[in-house]
């Protein structure tokens, strides 16, 4: 059997002058194994129809049909007919909408390996790395060559008759290929346009149109022996001006030269000017204003910079993780290692763990690579992703810098992936393919022969552990750049009542605002209030589609839900009772915002949440506002917490340190210290002493004590201990199991039903422990009830934990639960 891997193609002659008499090449017929993008398992066969193998290749997207739907689907391999099985069941590609390839075949590794290891179909897998609404849908017009016009009454078959004469009366290339839309349109257009019988722009840009522009130049033959036009007339204007600016965008120009739009475009109807339709990529990095970083480094991170390129130097898989405190000037070490990666002329991804992280980076990365650097994340319009995903297929951006959705960007020649912040659960995906940015990351990595650089103030358990035992190679950054860190001090805030700020905090907003410096303040809840109860019945109001309770918000005035985004009016009485008496407990960035505007209304407070950072560029402008002095307090969720240099920040106020400790989950501890060790890197970062209040009902905790004390080893000591006599990561693996549906009682019988059948499948294997089934801790989601099972196993067994849920997953199948769905979550984040 002859199997056609990566790009190959069958060698046939795509310029033929003339076309056969069935419109088709004489070449064998070819099979081709296809993952489709359903959430279904297994590759599927479809035969390659001969119009379309001079445009099929291993690793392009192509249109299929599948069952009485059409399809994506990606073609993993090509085979001979010579041994492909023949069978009249099997059926056609309708078209193929790549001219290259979407995935090469260590990519293609990469993504079978995160549809195995996520238990994700693998057609969803290779959509990871699809081009942005990668579907066929902008508008583009067909029309005829001097070539189609003079072969227009040539024979040619149906459908390429249909296209010639659409181009003729320029028809949208998209209406036909909908009227059309089980034939091959788009290879036909290719072949026609390859042929010289028809234009169109090939770019294949989805549901996004394409973005133009016009642009104003000389003309190539303008006559220079006419007499010169007077030096006030808009003619010598205009010829000035392209003469020094060269070809320049309409708007551009006539802004530049105060020559009006009409006025340029009456010079270009007499031959003065030339105006032409370009298509423009758009941005987004030019909305970033670079920043330049030339301090040299000092010894620790000229250690750390070392150790990166020696590693890089190597050609080989090297894992690393930076551990560096706060401050410590970690931005720098990894622009010094992309430097080195991009001088040896391969390419670097740099993920950030939060879209709004995204723009310091970008900022320090563009001011030393001007037009090289890349962005890739959701918060782009799919117009801008669709460019800038181009842009980096086309080689003309060495870095891209993005959300965990970058590493699938489509760089060949990679030579670097850095993850900042690693230790974030929001590299996390929670839906689709569960896959984690890090560890993916980390096996990309291995596969490519890479230098990923893992770097984080507070390393996950699992990763410093790595580095300790040898998996990873750790380097450190110990001291600050610049300045020492911050004085920490914890307020016990039990018997204060109701209190939002502290007393020994205002003091220290007051005198940091007599100073000129500010403040950043971290309440990790957004909203007014927690909820709103009725302290004469004590009815509190909860979502109708989750088990959850409603937070109040004042700005607008509503009670919202903030998983399901359900919304009522807060109302003036309580529906049971009647009763008036309704009280808002707990209190969140909104309040806290309202009391720093009653104890300090001189200043300048700006508040930063996902409630104003939703429309598109907020949170830079927040950030912005920060660094140019705009904002005196800033007020925000964990948003404010990670990544940021502020330089005039000189206190940093936690305002219920210890929220997440309540929450029922072996991580928790872990997380509150590093969100808290987070928000206090803000402070001090300049020659400003920084000041840290921690406020706490649980002052003695260990985690506090060590956010006190600057002390992560001694942290990491008392819990990777707590995590070996718990049998949790890293010494286990772990995987969640969730049922759900919309019927309570059916999703019961099910949990139970799958505990019977794993403990079936199990046996005598004492290697896997099954806990579980029990509700999850948001029982009712959007109005389906979900049960959850968990499953640990020794590190060392990971393949056997694989195996049985493999054997699970194939059983629930074989159950045909009707309204119950089964969620498979390969290492959570969180067991809750």
């Amino acid at each position: 059997m002859t199997v056609l891997k990566g790009g190959d193609r069958v060698k046939t002659n795509p310029l033929r002058s003339r076309f056969t008499d069935n419109g088709i090449y004489n070449v064998p017929e070819l099979y081709s194994d296809i993952a489709v993008e359903l959430p279904v398992d297994g590759t599927f066969t479809y035969a390659v129809p001969q119009e379309l193998i001079a445009s099929a290749r291993a690793g392009a997207r192509v249109l299929v049909p599948f069952g009485k739907r059409i399809v994506t689907g990606y073609i993993l391999a090509l085979y001979s007919s010579a041994s492909a099985p023949i069978a009249s069941k099997i059926r056609h590609i309708i078209d193929v909408l790549d001219h290259g390839q979407v995935f090469d075949e260590n990519r293609l590794k990469f993504y079978k390996w995160l549809s195995a290891y996520y238990f994700a179909p693998l057609g969803e897998a290779l959509s990871l790395g699809s081009p942005p609404a990668g579907n066929v849908k902008g508008k583009r017009r067909l029309s005829l060559t001097a070539s189609g016009e003079a072969a227009i009454g040539e024979r040619f078959d149906a459908l390429e008759r249909r296209l010639l004469e659409a181009a003729q009366s320029g028809q949208s290339a998209e209406a036909v290929a909908k009227s059309l839309k089980r034939k091959p349109v788009w290879a036909t257009i290719e072949r026609l346009e390859t042929a010289g019988l028809i234009s169109l722009n090939p770019a294949l840009s989805g549901m996004v149109k394409e973005k133009t522009e016009w642009f104003v130049s000389m003309p190539p033959d303008v006559e220079t022996h006419q007499a010169p036009p007077r030096k006030t007339s808009p003619i010598h204007k205009v010829r000035a001006y392209l003469a020094e600016k060269g070809e320049t965008s309409l708007s551009t120009a006539s802004r530049d030269m105060g020559v009006t739009v009409p006025m340029i475009k009456r010079l270009a109807q007499k031959g003065v000017v030339t105006i032409t339709n370009k298509r423009v990529y758009r941005r987004p990095v030019d909305a970033i204003t670079p920043k330049p970083m030339d301090f040299a480094p000092n010894d620790e991170q000229k250690k750390a910079i070392d150790g990166i390129i020696a590693a890089f130097r190597g050609n080989a898989f090297a894992p690393m993780l930076l551990h560096g405190v706060t401050g410590g000037g970690k931005t720098l070490v990894y622009l010094a290692a992309i430097e080195e990666v991009i001088k040896t002329g391969k390419r670097a991804i740099f993920l950030t763990p939060e879209i709004a992280l995204t723009s310091w980076p970008t900022a320090y990365l563009a001011w030393r690579f001007p037009g090289r650097v890349a962005m890739l994340h959701s918060g782009l319009s799919a117009g801008e992703r669709a460019d800038e995903w181009e842009r980096i297929s086309r080689g003309e951006a060495d870095i891209v810098v993005g959300a965990r959705s970058a590493l699938f960007a489509p760089m060949d020649n990679l030579g670097m992936i850095i993850v900042d912040e690693e230790h974030e659960a929001s590299y996390k995906q929670e839906e689709g393919v569960r896959y984690h940015a890090r560890d993916s990351a980390l096996m990309l990595g291995k596969l490519l022969g890479i230098t990923v650089v893992l770097g984080s103030a507070t390393p996950s358990v699992e990763s410093y552990y790595n580095a300790l035992t040898g998996k990873y190679k750790l380097l450190k950054i110990e001291n600050r750049a610049g300045g020492a860190l911050p004085k920490v001090d914890i307020v016990d805030m039990r018997g204060q009542g109701k209190t939002v700020i502290s007393d020994k905090l205002a003091a220290l907003i007051a005198s940091t605002l007599d100073a000129g410096l500010q403040s950043l303040l971290l309440l990790n809840r957004r909203g007014f209030s927690r909820s709103i109860i009725c302290n004469d019945c004590g009815h509190s109001f909860t979502c109708v589609n989750c088990s959850v309770s409603l937070t109040a918000h004042k700005r607008p005035i509503a009670l919202k839900c903030h998983y399901c985004g359900f919304s009522i009016p807060i109302p003036d009485e309580c529906p049971e009772c009647k009763g008036t008496r309704l009280a808002e407990p707990g209190a969140g960035t909104e309040r806290l915002e309202d009391e720093a505007r009653r104890l300090f209304p001189r200043a300048r407070i700006g508040r930063m949440d996902s409630d104003t950072t939703t429309r598109k560029g907020a949170a830079r402008r927040i950030i912005e506002a920060v660094e140019t002095r705009q904002i005196d307090i800033l007020v925000g969720t964990q948003m404010v917490s990670k990544g940021h240099h502020f330089p005039e920040v000189a206190l940093a106020g936690i305002i219920t340190a210890d929220a997440s400790l309540n929450i029922p989950d072996f991580r928790s501890a872990e997380r509150a210290m590093q969100l808290i060790t987070q928000a206090a890197g803000r402070a001090g970062r300049a020659s400003n002493a920084g000041e840290v209040v921690i406020q706490t009902l649980n002052p003695g905790h260990y985690c506090l004590e060590a956010t006190l004390n600057h002390d992560y080893a001694g942290f990491y000591a008392k819990e990777i201990n707590e995590r070996e006599d718990l049998d949790y990561p890293p010494f286990t693996r772990l995987c969640a199991l969730r049922l759900e549906g919309a019927k309570e009682g059916e999703v019961a019988v099910a949990a139970a039903s799958m505990r019977r059948t794993a403990d079936k499948l199990l046996g005598n294997d004492g290697a896997i422990t099954i806990l579980g089934p029990a509700p999850a801790l948001v029982y009712k989601l959007s109005g389906r009830f979900r049960q959850r099972l968990l499953l640990k196993c020794p590190s060392s067994k990971a393949k056997n934990l694989h195996a049985f849920v493999r054997g699970l997953k194939a059983a629930f199948n074989r159950t045909n639960a009707a309204g119950v769905n089964l969620v498979i979550d390969m290492d959570p984040v969180t067991t809750v």
